[in-house]
């Protein structure tokens, strides 16, 4: 699988304009019963794992809060955002799998798709020159990571 995604262009308080990494994926709502289509999340390689909103987590899961309570950092020293981290199914074209997501108790974050258990599970190319990201799937990596 090879799947190829446009940079989004968005504004910048700092640099006027910029292109993201930005990607289309799917994520399993026990509410529907259904896969949620998830339109321009952040590809973020910097991220340990996977972040969704309240909002989202709402539309996915009955209760966000009956995942497991952490509180984690990002780039502000001593701010903390409150998370419920629950195990989902996510979908990136075919591939499908099973990712620890930290649904934040907070409307005010963007969805990023982190490394652990998300991006590490393909071969991640941003292509400045074409501006897209492409996610190669890692077959070897995608059994390594989810079954040891």
């Amino acid at each position: 699988m090879k799947v190829e995604f446009p940079y989004v262009e968005e504004e910048s308080e700092v640099f006027g304009t910029v292109k993201r990494p930005r990607i289309k994926i799917r994520v399993f709502s026990e509410i529907t019963n259904n896969f949620e289509v998830l339109d321009e999340v952040l590809v973020d390689t910097g991220a340990d794992f996977s972040v969704l909103p309240r909002y989202i987590g709402n539309l996915i899961v009955d209760d966000i809060t009956t995942g497991k309570y952490s509180e984690i950092k990002g780039v502000v020293p001593g701010v903390k955002l409150i998370v419920y981290n629950h195990k989902l199914k996510l979908k990136i074209d075919e591939v499908e799998f099973e990712s620890s997501v930290a649904i934040a108790d907070s409307d005010d974050v963007p969805m990023i798709l982190g490394r652990v258990k998300g991006l590490d599970l393909f071969k991640c190319i941003f292509d400045t020159g074409k501006k897209t990201t492409v996610l190669k799937s890692n077959f070897y990596l995608k059994q390594r990571i989810l079954y040891h």
